[in-house]
């Protein structure tokens, strides 16, 4: 069986609603788990203040915890993120070549 589960938008714009489900709890690490137990509530909204992409790891900052940053892999988005909003992400902007149309 597989145990792949969906993950959020790594372009999420600023404003956009997060949650953390009982499948992507269980995503990332030791310390995204800890992070998350500490800080945030299963199924509870969250608003995406930026996202960080890296070569093989996003950090999310949230509105609510504008101080720590949460793995990627432990958020599902609330509503799908339009090609617009993805298209005017930072790190979109900065590599004009992955721009969708």
């Amino acid at each position: 069986m597989n145990n792949i589960f969906e993950t959020m938008c790594i372009y999420a714009p600023k404003g956009h609603k997060l949650k953390v489900t009982e499948q992507t709890f269980n995503n990332g690490y030791d310390l995204d788990k800890e992070l998350i137990t500490k800080y945030l509530e299963i199924n509870k909204e969250y608003t995406v203040n930026f996202t960080n992409i890296g070569q093989s790891h996003t950090d999310v900052i949230l509105k609510e915890f504008p101080d720590i940053a949460f793995n990627s892999v432990n958020f599902i988005d609330v509503n799908p993120v339009s090609k617009e909003d993805i298209n005017k992400h930072p790190f979109i902007k900065s590599h004009p070549f992955l721009i969708k149309k």
